[in-house]
């Protein structure tokens, strides 16, 4: 309860720095075009969106997840293009996993520095994969001690989505030549996306009591290399406002950390859970729960 009570009182005395619906967008991992043979395809589909619409954003690239050099080069593209690089790590392990130790950890968020902390645009920031900070206390600290010494700002989110399911259905329906639910998944998504932005910014408002700087959670995948354009249009429509990743991540909310366990989750689920807000999934934005919004657009999805 005391935790919570200083919580709100240095939540609540920042409120006066409110920006109403504002967000960066901030994709994950890459592709590698070695194995791949859209990767190239994809990658320059995303920036050329994001030029065309004047957005500056933030990739986290996981290692394995480029590939060799020829990844690299890709990844570099977006820092030549005036957005920010972060660190997703090497192998993108999970570290609420067991078998997952904090000292392979750390080996593995090294690894992604020194391959990464060269490219055009790299910034310390470092985003957790799966966002899992955590499933005891030794790997919790141990990890925020490291991104300390190593002068690390934050990675996180506010806003999770699950646009990786929806991008394993948008594969599904192009390998069937299946337009017409490629059209339907289309509607979902972006409504997916909405929702989620909506949720999200309302657990804030319901809690610390104002709009905070949002930073929404992508993947560079087909599915947004084929509709950024709708999805920024959709947030414009709905009185959101595009900002840089550096002036989201000035939001006080993301120097906060938290002593829960297992850690992790969008920022504000974890506010949320402090505050005792009910009924938070966990994880927070698994597949399942996606079904009942596929459904009512009309898409044919097993539970």
């Amino acid at each position: 309860m005391f935790k919570k009570i200083i919580l709100s009182l240095y939540l609540l005395s920042l409120s006066h720095i409110a920006i109403a619906k504002s967000l960066t967008l901030s994709f994950d991992d890459g592709l590698d075009p070695d194995t791949n043979p859209d990767a190239s395809q994809i990658n320059d589909a995303i920036l050329n969106t994001l030029k065309k619409n004047e957005i500056s954003v933030i990739l986290y690239p996981s290692l394995s997840k480029v590939g060799s050099q020829n990844g690299l080069s890709i990844v570099e593209k977006w820092g030549e293009q005036g957005h920010r690089i972060g660190n997703h790590s090497n192998l993108h392990l999970n570290l609420n996993k067991s078998e997952v130790t904090l000292s392979n950890y750390l080996q593995d968020m090294q690894q992604g520095h020194q391959a990464f902390k060269d490219l055009t645009g790299f910034t310390p920031r470092y985003r957790f994969p799966y966002l899992k900070e955590g499933n005891t206390i030794e790997k919790r600290d141990g990890v925020r001690q490291w991104l300390t010494e190593n002068h690390y700002q934050s990675g996180a989110v506010s806003i999770d989505a699950s646009d990786w399911y929806y991008n394993l259905l948008f594969l599904k329906y192009q390998q069937e030549n299946d337009q017409n639910s490629i059209n339907k998944l289309k509607q979902a998504y972006i409504h997916h996306l909405l929702d989620r932005a909506q949720y999200y910014d309302g657990l804030a408002l319901q809690t610390i009591g104002r709009s905070p700087k949002h930073v929404l959670l992508l993947h560079v995948r087909a599915i947004n290399a084929a509709w950024l354009e709708d999805i920024i249009q959709a947030f414009k429509h709905q009185g959101w406002t595009f900002i840089d990743s550096d002036r989201a991540y000035q939001d006080p909310i993301y120097q906060l950390q938290f002593q829960t366990l297992p850690a992790g989750e969008s920022i504000l689920w974890n506010i949320a859970k402090i505050y005792g807000v009910k009924n938070l999934r966990y994880p927070a934005e698994d597949s399942p729960y996606e079904y009942p919004n596929l459904i009512q657009y009309g898409l044919n999805v097993e539970p």
